[in-house]
């Protein structure tokens, strides 16, 4: 009987240390990916104001911006889209979208590749300063979201997103 009870006190002791650990942040899966609920909109504008970036960035609605900075990209798969451009002076963009399915992120970061692409051969020519920033465009995903980032300082904007995503 006496073993009995010590198991039971045990098992539960055990069960009231892990449960006390246990956080209240994001839970992640074995790849990192979180359950996180994150406003788009306002994790663009941390990006930006925390950022690096010389340009001065314009915010863009996502009915026309959606279509005239990423191609071949269903509209109904995004559930949130902010995004915020440059001035014509730079390359410099911020774009953070939640998809409706995590399976659509990889539709994201393929037309992420295109966009960066597209703007170095844009960039080429007339902005050649440019090209480093487009080389090191920070494209990052976890769960629903797919955020691009072409700054002065990529390991700057992933240290903003990653405190998004803890």
């Amino acid at each position: 009987m006496k073993k009995k009870l010590f198991m039971v006190l045990l098992s539960l002791t055990l069960v009231f240390s892990l449960a006390a650990c246990g956080g209240k942040g994001n839970k992640s899966d074995e790849a990192g990916n979180t359950d996180a609920n994150i406003d788009v909109n306002t994790l663009a504008d941390a990006i930006k104001n925390g950022g690096d970036f010389k340009d001065n960035l314009a915010s863009v609605d996502k009915s026309i911006g959606l279509t005239r900075v990423l191609s071949n990209v269903d509209e109904s798969m995004v559930e949130e889209a902010a995004f915020y451009t440059n001035s014509s002076s730079s390359a410099e963009e911020i774009i953070v979208i939640k998809t409706t399915s995590a399976d659509y992120v990889k539709v994201m970061t393929a037309a992420f590749d295109v966009r960066i692409s597209n703007q170095k051969v844009a960039c080429k020519d007339y902005l050649p300063d440019e090209l480093p920033k487009l080389d090191n465009a920070l494209k990052y995903t976890n769960g629903k979201y797919a955020i691009l980032v072409i700054s002065n300082d990529s390991a700057k904007a992933k240290e903003i997103i990653d405190g998004y995503f803890k």
